[in-house]
């Protein structure tokens, strides 16, 4: 009864697991999330007593004004009232609170005693009497109509930006959806292009616009100096200084495609193997795999490494694979089963950041 899965599902799904889940996946798990400045607020008290929200199908005006931050490139936390209750405010320095209408007492004074403090709040017309808003947004209602609900999207985007939100990296292209973490020096951009129009699968509807388009823009960030790595493509890029103090760089996105950039203060310069000269069948091996940057100082980031380890027969062995390089360094054992061929061994590694290469060679008796 369900007709509405694209039978080219399957194999996008399949490039993705190929192109970024396989080789950026254990260095995307090494990378912690940064808690934004900025919050919005999901709450279920209004959403039970005043009937607000989705009710966790993530659809109407709330929604909207989380996909409106995204395209003002406004990076968001989402917070519940027991979240909110538990953690408080600290370190955040706006709130979005869109469908607010009914709040508890508790929520409503830890609130205000924040706002008290500096706080801002970003709020439509339903505010609840016991809160006032810094910055007022009008809600809206879809039409139905892909395009031009996007449109109101676009705006009400543009509005939120005229706040001066505060943002960790920009794109000129509000179509362009961009997001950051963080790990040591390294800053990790993530773009993802939104630009669509209506395609042949279900766009004669005019309920979705379902085809990609390819789209371009500027990103920036504020930084000292950077060092820009695309992990997606393993590319140096040389960027710009503004006279903000923001660097920036230009980016090309083809349709339903995304890039993630590394941002470092200073460059990837050298890669260090080491491996025992000799080792023996039904023991293990010790490989460190050491990448640094100027000085020859560690690399405080996360790097994406590939290993290739091939026996004497040329044949892939255990251990080969992807590896996230923690302060640019990865320790390997390898475990040499008693069968294993002897001979000479080959150990490559390659970092997917700046495409830097060792190999060293390994014999293995028995």
């Amino acid at each position: 009864g369900y007709r509405f899965t694209n039978p080219n599902t399957a194999p996008v799904l399949k490039q993705l697991v190929h192109d970024v889940i396989e080789p950026l996946g254990p260095t995307l798990m090494a990378i912690p999330d940064e808690r934004s400045e900025v919050a919005f607020l999901e709450s279920f008290t209004s959403q039970m007593f005043a009937r607000r929200g989705g009710y966790g199908s993530n659809n109407g005006w709330e929604a909207d004004v989380w996909l409106a931050l995204q395209h003002a490139h406004v990076q968001t936390d989402i917070l519940y009232e027991e979240t909110l209750l538990k953690n408080g405010l600290s370190g955040r320095k706006v709130l979005v609170m869109p469908s607010c209408d009914v709040l508890t007492k508790s929520i409503v004074a830890r609130i205000a005693d924040w706002q008290k403090k500096g706080g801002k709040i970003v709020a439509d017309e339903f505010l609840c009497p016991g809160l006032k808003a810094d910055f007022t947004i009008q809600s809206f209602k879809r039409e139905k109509k892909a395009a031009e609900d996007k449109a109101k999207l676009l705006e009400l985007a543009k509005t939120l930006g005229g706040f001066a939100l505060p943002q960790r990296a920009n794109c000129d292209n509000p179509e362009i959806i961009v997001r950051t973490r963080k790990f040591g020096d390294a800053t990790y951009v993530f773009v993802v292009n939104d630009h669509r129009e209506y395609g042949s699968y279900v766009g004669q509807h005019g309920l979705v616009m379902e085809n990609g388009l390819p789209s371009k823009g500027i990103v920036s960030l504020k930084a000292e100096s950077a060092n820009v790595y695309e992990l997606t493509g393993t590319q140096f890029i040389v960027p710009k200084r503004r006279e903000d103090g923001h660097m920036s760089w230009p980016v090309e996105i083809g349709p339903c495609d995304g890039k993630i950039f590394l941002v470092m203060p200073k460059p990837l310069l050298g890669i260090k193997l080491e491996v025992p000269e000799n080792a023996t069948v039904g023991n293990s091996a010790k490989a460190v795999i050491n990448i640094t940057t100027t000085q020859d100082t560690p690399t405080k980031a996360v790097i994406p490494v590939r290993v290739d380890i091939r026996d004497a027969n040329g044949k892939s062995a255990e251990g080969s694979g992807f590896y996230a390089a923690e302060n640019g360094i990865v320790e390997l054992s390898l475990n040499l089963a008693p069968n294993e061929n002897p001979g000479t061994w080959e150990i490559r590694v390659k970092e997917l950041a700046s495409g830097m290469e060792a190999v060293r060679w390994m014999r293995v008796g028995k």
